[in-house]
């Protein structure tokens, strides 16, 4: 569904992505793990059109997308949850919802709002009240939800799971995995590993703008080096 090719990207004289080779699946959930500036972020924002790349390919679903605006991305079937969320504080979470939806024409809007509300039981009950109100488990899970009104075929998720409490990640992992199972493909980049790896089919481990491993998660989650780097084992 995505493939990633020799693509390099940055900001201003930083190159923060150098040459790297990515692809995802359709039905898969492939994870990126690195530390903070590994190029994870970049990675993203490149793939939906945020910056453009400065060289190599992006490809979806077979066709060319590095030179599309954003918006043209997400018509295509890409959407992103951004790192921080980026929700509109000052509309209500079903404006918000709404605006997931912005270039859609079709008949199918006000189920797949229904959809997006029972699998976020908490945006139902909130539906009027400004979210900038929300907590920040609750503004994660409208930022998840915005994007699944696009209806997408890819969500790129940037660490979802930031900010939150123990039992929130959960509850957000848990519903990455519903997601996947009502039909959607996901890339996802996160901070916390263990819970990234556990859910991923396959991973890539992201040093320096640079692929240094990739594998299954589960083959991911036993390497030695990877164990030390980013779970915290000795």
């Amino acid at each position: 569904m995505l493939k990633l090719r020799a693509l390099v990207a940055g900001y201003g004289g930083i190159t923060a992505i150098k040459g790297i080779d990515l692809h995802v699946e359709e039905g898969e959930i492939v994870t990126l793990i690195g530390s903070n500036g590994a190029g994870k972020s970049t990675t993203l924002r490149a793939i939906s059109g945020i910056i453009r790349a400065r060289s190599g390919a992006i490809e979806f679903a077979g066709k060319s997308i590095d030179r599309l605006q954003p918006h043209q991305i997400v018509r295509l079937g890409i959407s992103q949850v951004p790192e921080g969320r980026g929700i509109f504080a000052r509309l209500s979470v079903s404006e918000n919802l709404s605006l997931g939806a912005f270039q859609r024409k079709d008949k199918e809007i006000g189920s797949d709002l229904a959809r997006v509300t029972e699998l976020f039981p908490r945006l139902k009950e909130r539906l009027s009240q400004p979210a900038g109100t929300l907590s920040g488990g609750e503004q994660q899970m409208l930022a998840m939800g915005r994007a699944l009104m696009a209806r997408p075929k890819l969500l790129l998720l940037d660490e979802p799971s930031m900010g939150l409490s123990p039992i929130l990640v959960e509850t957000i992992f848990s519903t990455v995995r519903t997601i996947r199972e009502q039909g959607a493909t996901i890339l996802l980049v996160e901070q916390n590993a263990s819970m990234a790896l556990e859910v991923a089919d396959r991973a890539y481990v992201l040093e320096s703008g640079v692929i240094s491993l990739e594998g299954t998660g589960a083959e991911l989650a036993t390497d030695d080096s990877v164990r030390k780097a980013y779970l915290g084992e000795s």
